[in-house]
């Protein structure tokens, strides 16, 4: 079960989450013998079990950049398991770890949804600390959170022992990607620096746009394109990037994970709310997520109730309470991931009083209402539009006219009384980079 003879993989501390009463004499020290075989700087918490305080724990978490986390059966038994869960989650969320889950006897989909010996244990654990509401919450979460990743299952491999040499493979590929990460991280700010001393118009060039970027949310079955094409245009005018989902098919997760992304980048969320909004999950799941950056002070959302009552939204009722119903029923086996939907829809719902059609006299008010909302919330979209109709002709003029006004009147001040106006023509050398530099600021 030796991994056979390799390079020394870089030292980033790796460290193990697992259910100690039920792997440290097993499972548990295969993994461990077969890491430090292969040099890997592994920890256990063999030590602080035995009466050292938890945040000794959180310390070692934040001391590493991979964490395995071996799931299995009674790993729900334990309120320690899942607050270094909790822990590792939220280290992960800030990019500063990775984890790798491990599904140790037990079915993923069961992790997942919460079902079967995994469910029950952790269902009476939550009995047990229903006076910790808060904390149970953060289980719950990281519970959701972590095995959404791709991990190792002993399905597909021979025996134990084959999963053991899989999971020290998968750690040595991981560490070495943390490591060319940070080599590459710390490239570009040498770049960065270097290339701050290099020519004016060069550096000009270079730099790319930054347009302020909106995310729309909205049920593609039942809007189609018509007022989504419309709204996109409105915004695209003002120089506002403007992105929606690109689902081929429903459910696809490295889809929606590019949608997640897509949102991440976006300074704001245009959800559109209409009857059929709540039988989608992927427009669900991306209220979850919207939720999460908002909380975070990284995202803005602008509720739009199209063709539906905000009360029948806000209080699931009329179509759109019909259509959540149904979407609660297909997903009744993920009762954490409905619960996520309950939440952050009374989240975005309650945090602003949005738009409605019902309040306008017809799509293009209400179009025009949603640009001026996100354009008091950019306010740097209107002097993009500015600088985006203007063209190369009137910067020249501008430019022109700004050198000439510099010779005739700036520049006599600070000479000599006797003008020589063919001394002007020496200030028009600079003529050239000006109108470079104002095309650049204001195109």
């Amino acid at each position: 079960m030796t991994v056979s003879g390799e390079e020394v993989p870089p030292q980033h501390q790796v460290f193990i989450n697992y259910r100690g009463d039920e792997l440290r004499k097993s499972f548990l020290g295969f993994v461990v013998k077969a890491m430090r075989e292969a040099k890997i700087n592994v920890f256990t918490d063999e030590i602080e079990v035995k009466g050292r305080d938890l945040q000794n724990l959180f310390r070692r978490i934040e001391e590493s950049r991979v964490a395995v986390a071996i799931l299995s059966e009674r790993y729900t038994e334990s309120s320690w398991c899942l607050d270094e869960l909790v822990k590792m989650k939220e280290q992960m969320d800030q990019d500063k770890l990775v984890v790798i889950p491990i599904f140790y006897r037990l079915d993923a989909t069961n992790c997942k949804r919460l079902v079967g010996t995994f469910g029950d244990n952790f269902r009476n654990l939550e009995r047990e600390y229903r006076s910790e509401p808060e904390r149970v919450k953060k289980w719950k979460e990281a519970l959701i959170s972590i095995p959404q990743k791709v991990g190792l299952t002993l399905e597909g491999h021979r025996d134990e022992s084959e999963l053991v040499d899989s999971i020290v493979k998968e750690v040595k590929k991981v560490l070495i990607d943390v490591s060319n990460k940070k080599r590459s991280t710390n490239h570009r700010t040498q770049t960065d620096i270097i290339s701050s001393f290099e020519p004016l118009v060069a550096e000009l060039d270079r730099l790319p746009s930054r347009l302020p970027q909106v995310f729309v949310s909205f049920c593609k079955e039942e809007l189609g394109d018509n007022f989504v094409r419309h709204l996109a245009w409105a915004l695209r005018e003002l120089g506002i990037n403007v992105l929606m989902d690109s689902y081929n098919r429903r459910g696809k997760e490295d889809e929606q994970q590019q949608v997640f992304t897509n949102i991440e980048k976006s300074n704001i969320v245009l959800a559109i709310f209409s009857k059929r909004y709540s039988e989608s999950d992927r427009c669900l799941n991306e209220l979850v997520k919207m939720e999460e950056l908002t909380k975070e002070g990284k995202l803005v959302v602008i509720p739009v109730f199209y063709n539906v009552k905000t009360n029948e939204v806000r209080r699931l009722q009329g179509e759109f309470g019909i259509h959540f119903a149904d979407s609660v029923k297909r997903f009744s086996m993920e009762p954490m991931m409905v619960q996520s939907w309950e939440e952050a829809l009374n989240f975005i719902i309650k945090r602003s009083t949005g738009l409605s059609l019902e309040r306008h006299r017809n799509e293009f008010a209400l179009v025009a209402a949603i640009v001026k909302e996100v354009t008091r919330l950019l306010p740097s979209s209107r002097r993009m539009r500015r600088r985006r109709r203007l063209g190369i002709g009137e910067v020249f003029i501008r430019a022109l006219t700004a050198t000439f006004l510099f010779a005739l009147f700036i520049s006599p001040i600070r000479r000599t009384p006797d003008v020589n106006f063919l001394k002007i023509g020496n200030l028009l050398v600079g003529f050239p980079f000006l109108v470079v530099v104002l095309h650049k600021i204001l195109c």
